[in-house]
């Protein structure tokens, strides 16, 4: 699975070059300025990487988390600007929710930032005030002022199947302060206890990590970028879709092998358990 994932990361690394050329942001995100680093994402699964080197799954799963966070924001903006408003629905609707998602982002960093220094009052008033001027700017309709809303970590996992799930088992066996430090590895044991239970938790870990950079990478092939040639197709998503095909073959042969022919979760012995880990 890290031999996937380190394959998956150079998929990352040529497509975080294409849509960061010289041309700027792909031509489907001009109504929206939607300000990102990629490479947050590829920073973050490299000391994943590491952290599987040196068998320190403690480690890989405190990384896992906020790789998670970048990989389920891409996951969203790029879902909600290109498939959603061919499929799912009208382009003003998916705008919209972009926007929604973007406006709460920005409250909730504002919240954060001042230390409560600032009212949510006066929070909410200087976002309007900035939304208001936009669109005058752009000679927009003056937007209709809403409540602020706010955004916590685990909604920018919500896109990811099974994020919810799994960025509460991180946050709750993995947190600063919260591991059972001399429990099972993948309750946030550093102690090794049952070799074969710490290589079904690496397995688990790895296994929906390099399952969500995939369909990451997946995302992100299928935005068009300015100049782009007829082959966009063939060049960028078909890659990206094959490798997706790939690891989802892989890791389900893999979980065959450890589980018995089940493909069930981390630990077959804990699924009944009351802390059980989430379903790969």
């Amino acid at each position: 699975m890290a031999e996937l994932l380190t394959k998956a990361v150079t998929m990352t690394r040529r497509l975080e070059r294409r849509l960061d050329g010289p041309d700027g942001w792909p031509e489907a995100t001009t109504q929206i300025d939607v300000v990102a680093d990629p490479t947050v994402t590829l920073r973050i699964t490299g000391a994943v990487l590491r952290a599987n080197e040196t068998s320190n799954l403690h480690s890989l799963a405190v990384q896992m988390r906020p790789a998670l966070e970048c990989v389920g924001q891409v996951v969203f903006f790029f879902h909600n600007l290109i498939i959603a408003p061919r499929l799912t629905m009208a382009p003003e609707r998916a705008v919209e929710v972009v926007e929604n998602r973007l406006n709460a982002d920005h409250y909730q960093t504002r919240r954060t930032r001042t230390k409560g220094k600032s009212s949510r009052k006066e929070l909410r008033e200087v976002d309007a005030q900035a939304q208001e001027a936009a669109a005058a700017f752009f000679g927009a309709l003056k937007p209709k002022r809403r409540r602020g809303r706010t955004l916590d970590q685990v909604d920018k996992v919500a896109n990811l199947e099974g994020g919810h799930k799994w960025y509460r088992h991180l946050s709750k066996h993995f947190g600063h302060g919260r591991a059972d430090w001399r429990g099972l590895s993948w309750r946030g044991g550093v102690i090794s206890i049952n070799t074969v239970k710490d290589e079904f938790a690496f397995l688990g870990l790895m296994d929906y990590l390099v399952n969500q950079v995939t369909v990451m990478n997946a995302h992100a092939a299928l935005c068009p970028v300015a100049g782009d040639a007829d082959d966009r197709w063939e060049r960028w998503a078909e890659p990206a879709l094959a490798q997706l095909r790939d690891v989802r073959q892989a890791s389900k042969a893999l979980r065959d092998i450890a589980t018995g022919g089940t493909t069930g979760g981390v630990d077959e012995t804990a699924r009944t358990g009351r802390d059980a880990a989430p379903q790969v």
